[in-house]
């Protein structure tokens, strides 16, 4: 992946709609999403023949989980934009947002913030 310097603010053609960025950015998300599902096949195919450390399965489940994250906030973006293009001017529904979303820790965040849900309860694991 290329590294390249921002664009300087008002260079010819670099501005666009909320819509589009929007659009671009669900794009890149779902993009990454595919390509963190092929990784999960890989090594899923390839634990059949090894066997894995705790350590290792504990880095698989964040795998998974961030995975979980990037669909989910690609959802949020495509509900977004769709409760944009309808009226800009109301308050956007969470519940609206969050359809079709499937972690709650996402809507969680959604409704109250980052810190909705940043300690676990002891014992919790996420399984693949």
């Amino acid at each position: 992946m290329d590294v390249v310097p921002p664009l300087p603010h008002g260079v010819a053609g670099s501005a666009c709609s909320l819509h589009d960025v929007m659009d671009h950015l669900v794009e890149l998300l779902d993009e990454t999403c595919q390509d963190f599902m092929g990784v999960q096949r890989v090594v899923g195919e390839n634990m059949a023949t090894a066997s894995l450390s705790d350590t290792d399965a504990h880095i698989l489940q964040k795998l998974d989980s961030a995975t979980q994250m990037v669909e989910a906030v690609s959802t949020v973006l495509k509900n977004l934009v769709v409760c944009y293009e309808q009226d800009e001017t109301q308050p956007l529904d969470v519940g609206t947002l969050s359809q079709g979303v499937k972690l709650s820790h996402v809507i969680r965040v959604l409704r109250y913030g980052i810190q909705a849900e940043t300690v676990r309860p002891s014992g919790v694991v996420d399984l693949f």
